[in-house]
Order: structure tokens, then C-alpha cells, then sequence
């Protein structure tokens, strides 16, 4: 397979080109790069000026940013076929957090004149992103929400309801996370103790809530997303 090749099949399964037809793509590859990054290296500094967007092929990456006390905050995660650092290109206000590598990654980089290149010449790219960024607002509401929660169990619920609408994977049982969360990943994404997180999720496993596979993949169950479910 020649390297173009490869990158139309990378595009395929991108969010913001899938859409896109085999010709289409073909179009897109001149503008552009791809790069490994090994686990634990940084991608994007947070309060850096941004020149780019990104795209993970392979692999996962974090995003958060470090509180005035030096706690880190986890705003999201993205997987394979997920974008970010959109929002920071087109208005080219600093990054307003630092995204990190959690396992060696392939990650496909657009330049900023590559990127409005692609907008102006593919209208099916500029709809998707309006859909991508809609999405993630929504999300940003949902945070939001949630971190207005006193309560530790409505906190970590509505975080791990917002990861099944992102990330999440509709199975009989309820819907399956594959992401690799510790508690303290949940801990830095509700603003609790990981104490209080490993606290609440044992009760939930115990009462058949969720439960957590050898692989750290998450089965939240089917019950949790009832319009009358109640913690």
C-alpha cells in the first residue's frame, strides 16, 4: 500500500472525514502530516499559541489543565478517529489546556492554511465540524452542570453518563466504556478525593450498576439511562 493510500484509509475513520468520498479524500492528503508520540509526551502545551489541529489515529491522548493549587482538572479524552485543538486554530486564542499521550499515539496534524483550505473546498468537512462543536458544547453544559452537584454520587454519575454519550458503546447490558479509567482519572474530572471515588463505584459494583472488566473497560448498565432511574 503507498503512503497516499494509507492516509485515505486514515481519513476514513476520522470524525471530521468520514464523510468524505474515496475522491474526496484523495483531495485532503496533501494537506496532511502524520506523527507518532509516545506515552506520557506532551502534544499541546497548555497557554501555547495553537497552529494546528489534531487528529488521533491510534492510541488515546488527555486533555486537562493544572488549577491554581496544582491539581490537575481532566476536561476530555479522545480516541481513535477524535479531534481537537479546532476551536484554538480558528480563533488563535492561547490553548486553554495541555493534551498528553496515555499510550504511544498516531496523531494526524493540519496546519491552519491547510485547514481552511479544507473547509473552503469541503463543505461536508465544515458541517461535520458544526456537529463535532455543537456536540462538545453540549458536553461543556453537562460539566458544568455536574460540578455544580454537592452530592459525590450524582457528581461521578453524570461524569460517567457524559463519557457513555462520547465515548460509549451501546451493548444489551447497558453501555460499554473502553477507555482505561482509574479512579483517580474520575477523581480529576468531578473535583473529588480518589477516596470518595473508589468509595462510591464499590457500592455501585456491589448493587450491579457497573462493573469493570480485567481490562479497566467500563459496563455501565442499562438501567443507569431509564428516565426513572434514581441513585
Amino acid at each position: 500500500m503507498t503512503k497516499n493510500n494509507e492516509n485515505i484509509n486514515f481519513l476514513e475513520h476520522t470524525q471530521l472525514f468520514s464523510d468524505l468520498t474515496t475522491e474526496e479524500r484523495a483531495s485532503v492528503t496533501g494537506h496532511i502530516a502524520i506523527r507518532e508520540f509516545q506515552k506520557g509526551q506532551v502534544i499541546l502545551f497548555e497557554e501555547d499559541a495553537n497552529k494546528y489541529m489534531y487528529s488521533v489515529l491510534s492510541g488515546e491522548v488527555k486533555v486537562f489543565h493544572t488549577t491554581e493549587e496544582g491539581k490537575e482538572s481532566i476536561v476530555a479524552f479522545h480516541g481513535v478517529g477524535e479531534s481537537f485543538g479546532e476551536v484554538s486554530l480558528i480563533d488563535q486564542q492561547a490553548i486553554p489546556a495541555t493534551v498528553v499521550a496515555l499510550e504511544r499515539s498516531l496523531v494526524l496534524i493540519i496546519g491552519r492554511d491547510d485547514f481552511f483550505e479544507i473547509l473552503r473546498t469541503q463543505p461536508k468537512v465544515m458541517h461535520k465540524l458544526l456537529l463535532l462543536l455543537t456536540g462538545r458544547l453540549r458536553l461543556a453544559w453537562n460539566q458544568v452542570r455536574m460540578l455544580h452537584f454537592k452530592d459525590a454520587s450524582y457528581r461521578i454519575m453524570t461524569s460517567i453518563k457524559n463519557l457513555c454519550m462520547e465515548r460509549g458503546e451501546p451493548v444489551p447490558e447497558g453501555v460499554l466504556l473502553k477507555l482505561r479509567l482509574t479512579h483517580q482519572n474520575i477523581a480529576d474530572m468531578t473535583g473529588l478525593t480518589r477516596e470518595t471515588v473508589t468509595r462510591v463505584i464499590d457500592k455501585w459494583k456491589k448493587t450491579g450498576l457497573l462493573s469493570i472488566d480485567e481490562n479497566r473497560h467500563m459496563l455501565v448498565s442499562q438501567k443507569v439511562f431509564e428516565e426513572n432511574f434514581t441513585l
